[in-house]
């Protein structure tokens, strides 16, 4: 800490100051994200590590600042300090090889011992040595030691108690000390479908390349688990157990001029089969070499597409097992996950997430996240059904969402979701910009919000928004593209030739324009415009109905889309519903 070449930030100093005396002091099964958060980055506590990964990355920064100390000036220090990845309890390691003193049970030490300071400068290297010693041995015995919050989210994670036929979370017997971490999250993970991110390798040896890798991980990990429920976690260590379900996303990073190669896989954590690969070539740019942002999300944007390749497969699993087998989280992604739900399933889900989040006292974060996704099932049961009961069901669980996190995306959106279904523009749009604010420039939100715009009849706030939502992520344009069609030219929007640098020949396009054309009038050329679609992709009214149905627009603007395709050849083939 004392050293010049020590390059670390402060708050990075703090994390290494606090780490090192929790696991001196024989706290080291304290030493989790929860914590650090709260006690060195004065994160309130709600704070939710999976949403929220500053712990993860400011840790990979400071084993980045630890081991580029001991390639330099600390290279001589006989002790040096390890971050493992994968935790955050930090390793002592001797650089001689003389065998080390026996290390002492912790536990056979007073309490008021553990709590003393040194106070002499000329014993502080014993006392350095011994602290050392019993911080060790706590490490390894406090791995074993489960804490409230893992009870906490194995509960979140595992089936639920209630759903499962076992008692109610009030009767579970209080956990022996013997009860190991070990035991608790496997059981927990194993019962619930995981997504494990890394590692990604690198084919370059310098220390930049490495950093880019661990980086890409961390923002990855991220992304997911801002765009699933599905729990996300970073590749453990290689002695830990995977989870049996799920899936694991690696590959490699290849630098060469500042260029970028990247390779992914997904695979099935049980075969090992590999059920997607992509890669992403990103050149070098003004700024140089492409940031792990910009790289997490060319991939992450297209795996978690409602088309892409991890949706469809991880509902169609989950909609195999029995209900009462299901966690929390699975019911949560199966509410969420853009899928059509029919009634009987949509009744187990919402007992499934009512009772779980019901039963959730401690975790906020968790308890807001199950009561989002609940709000979001009960909007969807009110746009298929028209059920007012739903809708009133809908926002009373977006209110008990945001009451938890009143500034988390997850309840923001299903908050303005409820007000816009009741014409509640005001408060709608209130909730969207905290939204916005949440997520600065989420291309979903932006959508979501344009097209609320145009369904309130304000064209001229909701076009800027569509725009937007378009550049930002472009696999957007199919879902948004007929809806900024529709409102250039039905609110007569004074740049109506806008749309043509909108028009490729992609089918998506042609069927934007077709619309368009609808509107004027020139059937003619919408009849032609949408012979071109079909011509382009023969599947497109079929998929894009489909689309309409898990990606529902605001009633009025999806009424008046589906009635021009209809005028032109574009209709929804008959039967494809199993809710409409």
């Amino acid at each position: 800490m004392a050293s010049d070449h020590f390059d670390a930030s402060d708050r990075n100093r703090r994390f290494l100051r606090y780490v090192v005396e929790e696991c001196l002091d024989g706290r080291a099964q304290q030493i989790k994200a929860y914590c650090i958060a709260v006690s060195v980055f004065n994160r309130e506590p709600s704070f939710d590590p999976q949403s929220d990964p500053i712990v993860r990355l400011e840790a990979g920064r400071l084993r980045r600042s630890l081991e580029h100390y001991y390639l330099t000036a600390g290279r001589d220090d006989p002790i040096r300090i390890v971050v493992p990845k994968g935790g955050y309890a930090p390793r002592f390691e001797r650089l001689n090889d003389d065998a080390p003193p026996a290390l002492p049970d912790p536990r056979a030490i007073p309490a008021t011992e553990t709590m003393r300071r040194p106070v002499s400068l000329r014993i502080a290297g014993l006392a350095a040595v011994v602290l050392i010693a019993v911080g060790l041995a706590g490490l390894l015995v406090g791995r074993t030691l489960a804490t409230p919050a893992d009870v906490e989210e194995a509960l979140a994670l595992g089936p639920h108690p209630i759903l499962a036929g076992a008692e109610p979370r009030g009767s579970e017997p209080a956990l022996p000390h013997s009860t190991t971490l070990s035991a608790a999250p496997a059981m927990a993970v194993d019962a619930s479908m995981t997504l494990v991110v890394g590692p990604f390798r690198t084919t370059g040896q310098s220390a930049e390349d490495g950093a880019l890798a661990a980086m890409l991980t961390d923002e990855i990990a991220s992304s997911l688990a801002i765009r699933t429920d599905l729990p996300v976690r970073i590749a453990p260590p290689p002695t830990a157990a995977l989870p049996h379900q799920g899936f694991r996303l690696s590959g490699s990073l290849q630098g060469h001029d500042a260029a970028v190669r990247l390779v992914v896989h997904l695979t099935d954590l049980a075969t090992g089969a590999v059920l997607w690969s992509s890669s992403l070539d990103r050149p070098a740019g003004p700024e140089g070499a492409p940031t792990p942002q910009a790289l997490a999300a060319g991939i992450v944007e297209p795996l978690t597409a409602a088309q892409g390749p991890l949706l469809p497969v991880a509902t169609a699993r989950l909609r195999t097992k029995p209900a009462t087998s299901l966690s929390p989280r699975e019911c949560a992604f199966l509410a969420t996950g853009r899928h059509e739900v029919p009634p009987a399933e949509r009744t187990a889900l919402s007992g499934c997430l009512t009772s779980a989040a019901s039963a959730l006292t401690t975790n906020a974060s968790e308890s807001a996240r199950l009561w989002s996704a609940l709000s979001l099932l009960q909007s969807d049961a009110y746009r298929t059904e028209r059920n007012d009961v739903a809708l009133n069901d809908a926002l009373a669980a977006a209110l008990r969402a945001t009451e938890l996190e009143p500034t988390s995306l997850r309840p923001l959106t299903a908050l303005y979701t409820a007000y816009c279904l009741r014409g509640q523009y005001a408060s709608c749009f209130a909730a969207g910009q905290r939204a916005l604010q949440a997520s600065p420039g989420n291309a979903l939100v932006l959508g979501d919000l344009g097209l609320w715009h145009v369904e309130a009849g304000q064209p001229t706030k909701g076009l800027p928004l569509l725009e937007q939502a378009m550049e930002r992520d472009p696999a957007q344009r199919e879902r948004l593209l007929p809806a900024y069609s529709f409102a250039l030219q039905r609110h007569g929007h004074p740049d109506s030739t806008k749309l043509e640098f909108e028009v490729t020949a992609a089918a998506p396009a042609q069927a934007a324009l077709a619309v368009a054309f609808v509107q004027m009038g020139r059937m003619d050329e919408a009849k032609a415009a949408a012979t071109r679609a079909l011509a382009a992709d023969p599947d497109f009214a079929r998929r894009a109905a489909r689309e309409q149905r898990i990606q529902p627009l605001p009633p009025t603007l999806d009424a008046a889309i589906r009635n021009s395709y209809a005028m032109v050849g574009l209709a929804a083939p008959v039967g494809e519903s199993v809710t409409r």
